[in-house]
């Protein structure tokens, strides 16, 4: 069972009504207490099979920054205070995905993790997960690190969140989970740049939809690569370098990070002691 607290899942989709629809129906309404869906493209007949109030149409296309924004607030105002965002090509194979992500955290410390497995970036030629490292508390492998921040299916507690903000919405259709992301680092509750944190065997409890570029909406859009540029030009003026420009952080830096989100936020056992100091196991 998941843990108590309200648990919300926010969906974002724009003119991909067959695979909203896959989603919505995979998702385990009986675990999750709020359901809301952002659509930032046309409205189909297949849309009414998902209740009016769990659906909302922007009245115009305002991209996936401001999408993921409406859909944030919503599970916040409802009280939420473990939330899911999810892009409208990824599925759910398990429905026990909720309780791993939100296990992974209450047992790490982490608050925001991402499935990493959509897409390639992350992956070895033969498509298997390329994780840099896992880590271990207690003897159990709880989560894993990856070199790449990619947004299609994200937790987040309430508290990086609140203490975080929204995204930038100066952000239109790239780059914003990765921003985002960044803060929620600099909020020291998540592990450092380039160690991206994800549940283990995250491809077991989460479908990827096979993507190509002429798959992808945005993508394929001739304005993306435009896009794009304009995204990185944002994230220097705000951070100072572009995204690959930012510095790997050491071993040594990792370790003291997850001790210190692992301090913070992590869950004791009943004894109330310290438990053993989490395991960095790289795998580069």
């Amino acid at each position: 069972m998941i843990d108590r607290k309200k648990t919300g899942c926010g969906i974002l989709t724009f003119n991909r009504p067959h695979l909203l629809l896959k989603l919505y129906e995979s998702l385990p309404h009986n675990i999750l207490d709020v359901v809301y869906v952002v659509n930032d493209g046309e409205r189909y007949d297949a849309f009414s099979s998902i209740p009016e109030h769990a659906m909302h149409h922007n009245p115009e296309n305002i991209g996936v920054g401001k999408s993921k924004n409406k859909a944030l607030q919503y599970l916040l105002d409802q009280g939420c205070e473990h939330v899911f965002l999810i892009e409208d090509d990824i599925f759910i194979k398990d429905e026990s995905a909720f309780e791993a992500y939100v296990d992974a955290s209450r047992r790490s410390g982490v608050q925001h993790l991402n499935f990493s497995q959509h897409g390639r970036m992350n992956k070895a030629s033969d498509g298997t997960p390329k994780p840099i490292a896992s880590v271990v508390y207690d003897g159990v492998a709880t989560i894993m690190l990856y070199r790449h921040c990619v947004g299609a299916f994200s937790y987040y507690s309430r508290s990086s969140l609140l203490a975080s903000g929204l995204m930038d919405v100066d952000f239109h259709n790239a780059l914003e989970h990765v921003d985002h992301t960044l803060d929620i680092i600099k909020h020291s509750m998540h592990p450092p740049f380039w160690y991206f944190a994800d549940i283990v065997d995250s491809g077991k409890y989460i479908g990827d939809e096979e993507w190509s570029p002429e798959q992808s909406t945005i993508s394929s859009d001739e304005r993306h690569q435009r896009q794009v540029t304009q995204a990185i030009q944002t994230f220097t003026a705000k951070h100072g370098c572009a995204p690959s420009e930012l510095p790997i952080a050491s071993s040594s830096e990792v370790r003291e990070s997850l001790l210190r989100i692992k301090e913070l936020y992590g869950t004791r056992p009943e004894t109330g002691t310290m438990e053993s100091e989490p395991l960095l196991e790289l795998m580069m």
